[in-house]
């Protein structure tokens, strides 16, 4: 069964329209998903294609998107990003995550426990607590190596070109 998320807060910050001053948004808390049998995505923000700060186009996406509920979108279109929580339960009998494929590049740090990461091919890395991974579109899964302990990556992604915002490959397709 999927643990529920750690609590944690997201800070945004604004400029004003003349760009001499910046604020704070309002703090949220990620919306959260279960994504599998011992994992949940918690949404962090997203970005449309083309970026423009001046107009607060992101902030009209990300707000749009976290209004949604889920299933929210963590694969960003082409020229888009999205950020978010990756949270495994302990994993007792040592279930293995399911085997895609996205059209991004992301960043990931694992920031809480110990994963394996599993390429289509078999090769596998044991992944520790600030330990970064650059993924750049592999065939993978993940597994949490812990019986009794949940562990927490946090991911940005980019979407390569090609990519259609939503769209997962998986494993035998």
């Amino acid at each position: 069964m999927a643990t529920k998320s750690p609590s944690s807060n997201v800070y945004i910050t604004t400029n004003s329209s003349d760009a001499k001053t910046s604020s704070f948004l309002p703090i949220t808390s990620p919306p959260s998903q279960v994504i599998g049998p011992t994992t949940t995505i918690s949404y962090i923000y997203s970005t449309p294609p083309s970026l423009n700060l001046g107009s607060d186009a992101d902030l009209a996406h990300h707000h749009a998107a976290a209004s949604l509920g889920p299933p929210f979108v963590f694969f960003p279109p082409a020229g888009g990003s999205a950020a978010g929580y990756l949270n495994f339960a302990p994993n007792p009998d040592q279930e293995e995550g399911t085997m895609h494929r996205t059209q991004t590049l992301d960043y990931i740090v694992v920031i809480d426990g110990v994963v394996e990461l599993e390429l289509e091919g078999g090769e596998k890395r044991v992944v520790r607590k600030g330990d970064v991974v650059v993924q750049r579109g592999p065939m993978h899964r993940w597994k949490n190596l812990s019986r009794t302990e949940g562990a927490r990556v946090v991911v940005v992604a980019f979407g390569a070109e090609g990519a259609v915002e939503g769209k997962m490959e998986f494993g035998g397709e």
